[in-house]
């Protein structure tokens, strides 16, 4: 309760301060105990209003009628049940509570809840009868950030950008719970997956030759989202985004560059393939011919080779339309001991599941990486292949030095608990 000379005398303008209503309770209990005769008018003449003023009998009645009531009053104390001065609420809590509902059930039927929406479809609840129009923007806006939420009422919406995760549809969602039942149905733990599993994904670079290609990958280092600049040079080249296109088409006299991530039992390799090298069956027979010394320096010579290959259903592994094996592939399987750990009949994997295979988490370590470590493009495409390799070289080691790699071989199990709780939806790996 505060105190002091300043709280003791202020108060809403006509009415009694803090210090007023102490002596109307003193000279009332003088009066009940020391058989003192003092009128209600009587005691409005000691005191003063805010502002200046007697108050009325009826007023020092009332305060009387608190004292009796409440054998804790003190000066200054509001009871539970007294009317709030000042404007009546128009937006109502009720009121409220209907905009909330409205809004969440826009989004439910897969329209983008608005402003505009929620007032047409609850006019009532977003109707103010004092300006003869609906609530502002701003007021409406506020139930959306405070009362409406997606899963958690603790967690209220945000108007904010969305991840670039790429939305699910519900069959895809199905196919993605049903895929990961199966697999789980199998009992594998996670020390099967990472004694025996091999995660390779093909990946490449594409090296520029002209000068405006060149231009393009270095402007693309800095990313598309806020960067530090003054405001009458938004204009500028030097503020503006590259061509989304810099990093990923080649154009004529540029060179693509193919690399294999490969992770197993707890390591990270970058494997490089020769020039000319192609996403088809036959590439990849070429890397399964590889595979085998490839796994024999990163575990050691004397190592227990493992033999399940896992892959996403990209070109050169399995066919696009089908899901069946590409028999290049399958055959070099084959030959060096491997298998497919998805078989030769794909078709129950689901197309798009990056979010749960291992090796596309290794990716975006990767893509990290060199959102900080830029590679630096030379003169002459086989100098900026030099310096690719470097580049990656130096990225292999820090990823295995860095990151939960091992954690990340034994992962899978827990994956497909996470994609079967979540009912098929995105994951944040």
């Amino acid at each position: 309760m505060p105190t002091g000379p300043s709280w003791w005398l202020a108060g809403k303008q006509g009415s009694l301060p803090p210090i007023a209503q102490a002596k109307v309770w003193a000279l009332t209990v003088i009066c009940e105990e020391l058989d003192v005769q003092l009128s209600q008018d009587d005691i409005a003449a000691k005191v003063k209003k805010v502002g200046g003023g007697h108050p009325s009998k009826m007023a020092i009645g009332q305060l009387q009628t608190r004292f009796a009531d409440d054998p804790e009053w003190y000066p200054g104390k509001v009871t539970e049940n007294a009317k709030k001065r000042g404007r009546k609420v128009k937006f109502t809590p009720q009121k409220k509570r209907a905009v909330a509902s409205s809004a969440m059930a826009l989004k439910d039927r897969g329209q983008e809840p608005t402003v505009a929406a929620v007032v047409a479809q609850c006019p009532q609840a977003t109707w103010n009868a004092e300006t003869k129009a609906p609530f502002s923007d701003k007021y409406i806006l506020e139930v959306f950030r405070t009362m409406c939420y997606d899963n958690d009422p603790a967690s209220p919406w945000q108007h904010i950008n969305p991840l670039h995760k790429t939305a699910l549809s519900p069959a895809l969602k199905c196919w993605r719970v049903k895929w990961a039942t199966e697999l789980r149905a199998e009992d594998h733990t996670s020390g099967y997956y990472f004694q025996h599993l091999v995660w390779v994904d093909p990946c490449s670079t594409v090296l520029a030759k002209s000068p405006r290609a060149v231009f393009d990958q270095e402007q693309g280092k800095h990313g598309a989202g806020p960067r530090w600049m003054s405001p009458d040079a938004r204009l500028s080249s030097r503020n503006l985004r590259a061509s989304p296109y810099a990093n990923t088409q080649a154009h004529y006299g540029d060179k693509r560059v193919w690399w294999f991530i490969v992770l197993t039992r707890g390591k990270v390799h970058f494997e490089f393939m020769e020039d000319g090298w192609a996403q088809t069956g036959e590439g990849m027979a070429a890397f399964v011919a590889r595979l085998p010394s490839i796994l024999a320096k990163l575990l050691g010579r004397d190592a227990r080779l493992p033999r399940v290959v896992a892959s996403d259903r990209g070109p050169g592994f399995y066919q696009t339309s089908t899901g069946h094996i590409v028999a290049e592939y399958a055959r070099a399987l084959r030959e060096h001991g491997f298998r497919a750990f998805a078989g030769d009949d794909a078709s129950q994997q689901p197309p798009d599941v990056p979010d749960v295979l291992l090796h596309e988490t290794v990716a975006g370590w990767v893509r990290k990486y060199l959102k900080k470590e830029h590679f630096n493009r030379a003169d002459g495409l086989e100098k900026s292949q030099a310096r690719l390799v470097d580049t990656m070289r130096a990225c292999q080691r820090y990823i295995n030095q860095k990151y939960d790699v091992a954690g990340l071989a034994r992962a899978f199990p827990a994956r497909l608990e996470e994609l079967i709780s979540g009912g098929g939806e995105r994951l944040k790996h």
